[in-house]
């Protein structure tokens, strides 16, 4: 599944740098929700708001469907890459940490994970989103972008 993940990111990025000249981009007002995948599966869903150029926060809030944690709810921050690279739209590509504390069999807990990400846009409103990250209770995931 790994591999996977990984030959669709490297061709998602190929095809992201093969573009030419971009204009600024806005990437606030998006809602993204995910199902992720591997030890720690899981829904989840975040809303950004831009505060620069190129640099995104979100709440963030997140349930797994099994084990011992119930809900997450805490933050991200995402820094979009497509002024750096030159990408066109409808690529997104970027990187970015979430925090958070976690619930479960009473206990409650506080991650931290970094996270890759890239978005293909099929509309102004609707795009494909595939993230994958490491840390405290992260996971890869696929999900979709609601742009407003």
């Amino acid at each position: 599944m790994k591999n996977i993940f990984t030959l669709l990111f490297a061709a998602g990025l190929f095809l992201a740098l093969s573009g030419t000249a971009q204009a600024q981009e806005n990437y606030g007002g998006a809602l993204n929700a995910f199902v992720k995948f591997g030890d720690n599966s899981s829904i989840s869903a975040n809303y950004e708001f831009q505060v620069a150029n190129s640099l995104t926060v979100s709440p963030e809030a997140r349930v797994w469907f099994s084990g011992d944690n119930n809900l997450a709810l805490g933050g991200r921050a995402d820094y979009y890459f497509d002024s750096l690279f030159g990408l066109n739209e409808p690529w997104d590509i970027w990187a970015g940490v979430d925090a958070g504390f976690i619930t479960g069999d009473g206990d409650d807990d506080f991650s931290i994970n970094a996270h890759i990400g890239v978005e293909y846009k099929i509309s102004d409103f609707i795009g494909i989103i595939a993230e994958f990250g490491g840390g405290t209770t992260t996971a890869g995931g696929i999900g979709v972008g609601f742009h407003f």
